[in-house]
């Protein structure tokens, strides 16, 4: 019987310990999520919407494919920031996982009779081979992609496009090809930079922390810059992009709003 008390004391005196580690490890685990979130926001959201992305389901070897691709656009991040990413996108977006209660900064959703749910696309259009290639050859002889960016051609000054069909509906892509807003979204916005010497640069922005700032110029090469080399920060907020309603036959815009809509990206973009 002492024996007994005895082990049953030991126990009691064992529960709170194991309870209190149980506890740390759900705060870590929390702690952990919490940083992979930070990071994955950080390192994608000066170049897209986190909609781009986290609208997709896709396995652990998914995205690391897509964290993989960003990186090699110019995404900065460091191998350890990578591994944070991919876990989170996993755990939260990854294949079989609903649409998340709580939507991230810049998804978009719609309200229904049950509450608040993430915004479906319809299905692309169905093109014939001879309408993508008149597509693509609109596309080329506008010069479009002397601003945009699709097939690992073009330019890193304006939205991608590879995935424009995943983020905007055909109406907002037709509004933005015949009446653009004057103002850019805040996603798609570039910064100028200008050192104590004069030199100006334009890019998009990658990362800055209280000493630099990294960019990615229209060509897409990859600038660091020390902050207290700069004279000027300026965002730029005003849209270049032009009107094409009367530079394009109606037919071409709505053959060109279509094409667009079928570019939704991959788990290999």
């Amino acid at each position: 019987m002492h024996r007994l008390k005895q082990s049953w004391r030991r126990l009691l005196g064992v529960g709170p310990i194991l309870g209190l580690a149980f506890a740390l490890a759900s705060h870590a685990l929390s702690a952990s999520e919490e940083q992979g979130r930070a990071t994955f926001q950080r390192t994608c959201s000066p170049c897209h919407s986190t909609s781009r992305i986290t609208s997709h389901r896709l396995t652990h070897a998914g995205w690391e494919n897509v964290v993989d691709n960003m990186i090699s656009r110019g995404a900065k991040a460091t191998p350890g920031e990578q591994e944070q990413i991919v876990r989170y996108l996993t755990a939260n977006f990854g294949t079989g996982r609903p649409a998340p209660k709580n939507a991230m900064p810049g998804e978009q959703s719609v309200e229904s009779g049950k509450g608040s749910v993430r915004a479906k696309m319809p299905p692309p259009p169905a093109l014939g081979d001879s309408q993508i290639a008149w597509a693509k050859q609109l596309i080329k002889s506008n010069d479009c992609l002397s601003c945009h960016r699709m097939d690992g051609k073009g330019s890193f000054a304006g939205p991608y496009l590879g995935d424009v069909g995943a983020n905007d509906s055909a109406k907002q892509i037709r509004a933005s090809l015949v009446s653009p807003s004057e103002d850019l979204a805040p996603r798609n916005r570039s910064v100028r930079l200008v050192t104590h010497d004069g030199k100006s640069v334009v890019g998009k922005l990658l990362n800055q922390d209280g000493f630099t700032v990294q960019l990615i110029d229209a060509p897409g090469h990859l600038l660091s810059f020390q902050k207290a080399d700069l004279r000027e920060f300026t965002i730029i907020t005003a849209n270049s992009m032009p009107s094409y309603a009367k530079k394009l036959a109606p037919q071409d815009v709505s053959l060109l709003v279509k094409y667009l809509e079928t570019l939704r990206g991959s788990s290999q973009q």
